[in-house]
């Protein structure tokens, strides 16, 4: 028979072991501790505002197939609005309405966790500061269907369940398939303009974070984008994969030819406020510290171009969210932004 010490021991031995685990999946160390010696830099192409315009034409003809924003408008649904999109796509957006309504818009666009508690709370804060939110889904997740049956040429009828299985709608999609992504932000905002809200602001949180950085890179017409937990520039996806890959519609080469992971922070910001939240010890994804060194270079683009970039830190921030400090600094970006 074993003594008790011994078990006490073992015990110790086995939740230390365990401890040390989770400290390591907390810091990102165990997701890829990167190349040793690699020297990683801010890849950017965009340095005025002939650039940001010229970059913004490209962009819209890649994801649109041609150098403007589409026309659509969403359809009213119950308790929010429907839009159509090609290939019997679909994306539901739901609306929230605060008791005191400031006038202003906030689109939300959730992850690929769909609608959590997380977007909840966020969502909640927004509407206590008199914020009218317009909450979106990416494809197949949250409000919208969850899986859709299209004709492809190289399959014939099948189901898509997976964002990674777009690339086969390239032959039959106008633009590119990352306008399944981008086209309900841009109806939405069509859709505001019509209302007549007197700001419109975007934020996300992880793959919409993504959506955030791509449609505000698009689209001018959003006064302030706020993506949280939404990514990395490509070195550092690179440098720890594991932890900074993310997912297909982020990495793809296409696009990053066109505008690179820095670039799209440069055409959200310029003449705009951008701020990116990023969670010091995020059990998801993202981060990473070395973001901060690239912060200074974006800056100095979008300053003279009377923008604002910054990338915010959650110190201590292990949840893979925008953390009440987080919303506070979100909120007051935002009415510092206001219309007067």
């Amino acid at each position: 028979m074993r003594s008790p010490v011994l078990w006490f021991f073992l015990g110790a031995l086995t939740m230390a072991v365990v401890g040390l685990v989770i400290a390591l999946r907390l810091t990102g160390w165990s997701a890829g501790r990167g190349i040793s010696g690699a020297v990683i830099r801010p890849v950017i192409h965009i340095h005025d505002a002939a650039d940001v315009a010229a970059a913004r034409r490209a962009l819209a003809a890649f994801i649109f197939g041609e150098p403007v924003l589409p026309a659509t408008l969403p359809e009213p649904a119950d308790g929010g609005m429907i839009v159509r999109l090609p290939n019997g796509f679909t994306s539901f957006s739901t609306i929230f309405r605060p008791d005191a309504p400031n006038g202003a818009l906030v689109i939300y666009h959730t992850g690929h966790e769909g609608f959590t508690g997380r977007d909840r709370a966020a969502i909640g804060a927004y509407l206590e500061g008199g914020y009218t939110v317009w909450r979106l889904d990416m494809p197949l997740l949250g409000a919208n269907p969850p899986a859709v049956r299209i004709a492809i040429p190289q399959a014939g009828e099948v189901v898509f369940h997976q964002h990674r299985q777009f690339a086969y709608l390239d032959e039959i999609t106008e633009g590119h398939p990352l306008r399944y992504f981008v086209e309900p932000v841009v109806a939405a905002v069509n859709q505001a303009e019509v209302y007549g809200f007197s700001d419109i602001f975007m934020t996300g949180l992880s793959g919409g974070g993504w959506t955030t950085i791509l449609a505000a890179a698009v689209d001018p017409r959003l006064d302030a984008s706020y993506p949280v937990a939404g990514g990395v520039p490509l070195s550092l996806r690179f440098d720890r994969y594991q932890k900074n890959w993310g997912d297909w519609e982020e990495n793809l080469p296409e696009l990053l030819r066109i505008a690179s992971f820095e670039d799209l922070s440069i055409l959200g910001a310029a003449g705009r406020s951008q701020i990116q939240v990023l969670n010091e010890y995020d059990i998801c994804c993202y981060n990473d510290s070395r973001y901060l060194g690239f912060a200074p270079a974006i800056q100095a683009v979008v300053e003279p171009l009377g923008g604002h970039f910054e990338i915010y830190w959650s110190r201590g921030e292990f949840l893979h969210r925008a953390n009440p400090a987080a919303l506070e600094v979100i909120l007051a970006d935002m009415s510092s932004r206001r219309t007067p």
